[in-house]
């Protein structure tokens, strides 16, 4: 399989569109630092698909990005002439297209459970962000950091195997992983430690999940997305750092 353009200069306003990708490649529309655009990136990196990388300035869009995503967000997928969006949905229609290696289940209890499991491990995804919001403003922190402790103590207990779709990381490891990566990165800034001893299992599966070959190819790391988030809190974010 090949990835093209993980670290590509983002496309911004004024840019030309890129060429149609080519016959039997998938496009994603993205920005390197977006977590909710690294779901989409990892499960077409599981997929083991050919994908090629645009990255997208969020602050200064391109024109013609808008006839890919009406709202001029990412994820975007392109592939055919057929665009899909939002990070909820191309999983599930990369596995729906794709059904040799699907990681959503398709026997309808199970594919439900999977759903409620990652609904529930949603909580993280609030947490993280008043995490981030310490940055800048470090009023409340008592609070926010107990709401992400609440957050990890939930995933702890969910945490029933592995990893959280089961003996192998799949649908719902792909699409939060993204989330407890940002908690990383964020963590050491905001003073709150994580990956922490208090939540072992979570520790070992971020360890485990992060090392993963479709997810390790892939990500950012450590250094850029610390540079990034503090660029962001600045009021300036450097997408190409």
């Amino acid at each position: 399989m090949t990835i093209t353009g993980v670290n590509s200069n983002v496309l911004k306003k004024g840019d030309p569109e890129p060429s149609a990708p080519a016959a039997g490649t998938y496009r994603l529309y993205n920005m390197r630092f977006c977590p909710w655009a690294e779901r989409a990136l990892i499960y077409l990196s599981a997929k083991g698909v050919p994908t090629e990388v645009v990255n997208i300035h969020l602050m200064e869009k391109p024109e013609w990005y808008f006839k890919k995503h009406y709202q001029g967000k990412v994820p975007a997928l392109e592939h055919d002439g057929r665009i899909v969006i939002e990070s909820g949905v191309i999983p599930e229609y990369l596995d729906d297209l794709l059904p040799e290696n699907r990681f959503l289940l398709s026997d309808p209890y199970e594919k439900a459970q999977q759903k409620l499991l990652l609904e529930r491990l949603s909580v993280v995804v609030p947490a993280f962000y008043g995490l981030f919001s310490l940055i800048k403003d470090a009023s409340a922190k008592e609070e926010k950091l107990g709401n992400l402790k609440k957050a990890l103590d939930e995933a702890e207990q969910l945490l029933q195997h592995e990893f959280f779709s089961g003996s192998k990381a799949g649908y719902v490891d792909f699409l939060i992983f993204p989330f407890f990566e940002r908690i990383w990165w964020v963590s050491d800034i905001a003073g709150f430690a994580f990956p922490s001893p208090d939540h072992p299992k979570v520790a070992k599966w971020f360890k485990a999940t992060s090392e993963l070959p479709e997810i390790a190819r892939v990500i950012q790391p450590l250094e850029k997305g610390h540079l990034f988030i503090k660029s962001y809190a600045d009021g300036k974010p450097d997408y190409d750092v």
